[in-house]
């Protein structure tokens, strides 16, 4: 087996009982894969309470221009994790679910074989918080690379995207949705970018009995800026939009993902560097 393929973020109990159906003989480590939120320089995330419920978001103030996102998600279409020294011939043979839906089929991919779940939406934390999503049994073993795609989904991609579509109408052909506002003004950032997060090991992960977890960390206070550094209004990059390719592509850049087994947003290997 070249790759262990997750087409989707645990979300549901439905997908939890697909992930418990799909799994290969011999799995036997627990990994979970969590998301955290990485503010960059002159940006900060801030928290505050509401009498009801607690209402938390990132804010970035420039000037006299303020930004706060107080919800992000984006869509996985799938993610994988590659043993060392094995290769897939293609995205095909990954089992990509894309090239699925243009006529590959279970045959094409025989070498790779995979968890195969639907799609699922991401609730990028917009705390401090690093927050799983994920959580599989897989079998122990060197691995050397994690990769991902986050991507829209559309009726004809197969693997659960007619459920997912059903279930999240409003993200049809979407990839990211973001609420927040700007200098007040609340707004909706749809797009559609699509970006694949590779991130080698190295050394190699070697998972054997302890529990395993892989952090994504997620840079959102880079989203709506221009490459000067000025803060973008989100009205202005939705499709269409003097800013919408900008937008995009800072949100492609903005995704890394390393070992965390303690769950502290912080890459284990400078943990142990004791950065």
């Amino acid at each position: 087996m070249s790759t262990i393929r997750f087409l989707c973020l645990l979300g549901a109990a439905a997908s939890m009982a697909a992930c418990a159906d799909s799994i290969k003989p011999g799995a036997s480590v627990p990994m979970s894969l969590s998301f955290a939120t990485a503010p960059s320089s002159g940006a900060s995330a801030s928290a505050s309470l509401s009498p009801v419920s607690p209402q938390f978001d990132v804010t970035t103030t420039e000037g006299a221009n303020t930004l706060v996102i107080t919800k992000a998600q984006v869509v996985v279409a799938r993610a994988e994790l590659q043993l060392s020294g094995a290769t897939c011939a293609s995205e095909a043979d990954a089992g990509d679910d894309a090239d699925e839906a243009h006529g590959a089929n279970d045959g094409e991919h025989s070498d790779c074989e995979s968890l195969e779940l639907a799609p699922s939406v991401v609730d990028v934390p917009v705390t401090s918080a690093v927050v799983s999503t994920l959580n599989v049994m897989i079998p122990a073993g060197t691995y050397s690379a994690l990769e991902a795609k986050i991507r829209p989904v559309r009726a004809n991609n197969g693997h659960g995207s007619a459920a997912f579509l059903t279930a999240n109408p409003t993200l049809a052909g979407v990839s990211v949705r973001v609420e927040g506002t700007y200098n007040g003004t609340s707004f909706v950032y749809t797009g559609s970018p699509e970006a694949k997060l590779e991130t080698e090991f190295s050394p190699p992960m070697v998972v054997g009995a302890s529990p395993v977890n892989l952090t994504v960390n997620v840079d959102i206070s880079t989203w709506f800026r221009s490459a000067s550094g000025a803060l973008i209004d989100p009205a202005t990059a939705n499709a269409g939009g003097a800013n919408a390719n900008v937008v995009a592509s800072n949100i492609k850049r903005s995704f890394r993902a390393f070992r965390d087994d303690d769950r502290n947003g912080h890459d284990d290997k400078d943990d142990q560097r004791g950065h």
